[in-house]
């Protein structure tokens, strides 16, 4: 009787070991697979809020959602509310302190009858238990867009000046996009005009930039003349690494009615192949 009782208890035991174990296992195979998909979700959440305050254009809030050294180039830059977003993909990478997040943004393109959806991608790091975006530092001579879609700086217009524009040239449109453009591709942004006044119009300090050349010689139209201005875009001189949103605006001069005129080029830059290896 002693014995039955002896082997019962030690059964039991067993028992309660085989449970404890089983348990343990399914924590261990399940932990890691739970809390990649909490640390996803957390994320997932982290990019709707800060997108949300960027399509309201509320800048202060966005900022809760930047690293502290992404701040400074946040407030530096011209914004302007975001027309919508949709997120494509959330990626963690090993180690689950960094993230690359590619989000769809609408843009505005000449020649099509629409918004064009584009996709962005940014850089998320994992800070104490927040995920925080953190912005490419910008280049000193480029003239781009960080990854949250903001607009560069227009060049000034002089204050005497600065809200009356020239219409002796009627542009067919004042903004151009080329689309999606390889960053060792040279494109040519073109903006046909006629010259709608009376006079002989003279067109003045007008500069590309860097990335923008400008192509066209004729600088005077007589009345009734159309004509074109056409601008190379190299994108090498960007200096991206990745992808890249790039807008520049061009301001110039119409005499003599000593006025302004505004154009603006926009295109989606992407890495180009490599360069072939030197045998």
């Amino acid at each position: 009787m002693l014995q039955i009782t002896e082997n019962k208890r030690k059964i039991k035991s067993c028992l309660r070991v085989t449970w404890l174990c089983a348990a343990l296992c399914v924590l261990i195979g399940g932990g890691p697979v739970r809390a990649a998909s909490s640390s996803e979700d957390a994320l997932r959440s982290r990019v709707e809020q800060c997108y949300s305050a960027l399509q309201q254009g509320d800048w202060r809030k966005a900022e809760k959602y930047l690293t502290k050294e992404s701040k400074p180039i946040f407030r530096n830059e011209e914004k302007k509310p975001l027309a919508g977003y949709q997120i494509d993909s959330i990626k963690i990478e090993a180690g689950g302190r960094t993230a690359s997040v590619v989000v769809q943004v609408p843009i505005l393109a000449s020649a099509a009858p629409g918004p064009i959806l584009v996709q962005k991608t940014s850089l998320w790091r994992l800070i104490g238990r927040q995920w925080c975006m953190e912005l490419a530092k910008p280049s000193a001579n480029a003239a781009q867009q960080t990854p949250l879609g903001m607009a560069p700086k227009a060049p000034k217009v002089p204050p005497r000046l600065s809200v009356v524009y020239s219409k002796d040239l009627r542009f067919e449109f004042t903004w151009c996009s080329l689309g999606i453009v390889k960053g060792n591709e040279v494109q040519v942004a073109r903006f046909p005009f006629k010259n709608v006044s009376n006079h002989v119009v003279t067109l003045t300090d007008l500069h590309g930039g860097d990335c923008l050349v400008l192509k066209t010689k004729q600088m005077e139209y007589q009345p009734g003349e159309s004509g074109a201005l056409e601008f190379e875009f190299d994108p090498s001189k960007l200096g991206l690494v990745g992808e890249q949103s790039f807008t520049q605006d061009i301001v110039f001069k119409t005499e003599p009615d000593d006025l302004y005129i505004k154009l603006t080029v926009a295109a989606l830059v992407t890495p180009g192949p490599a360069p072939p290896a030197n045998p």
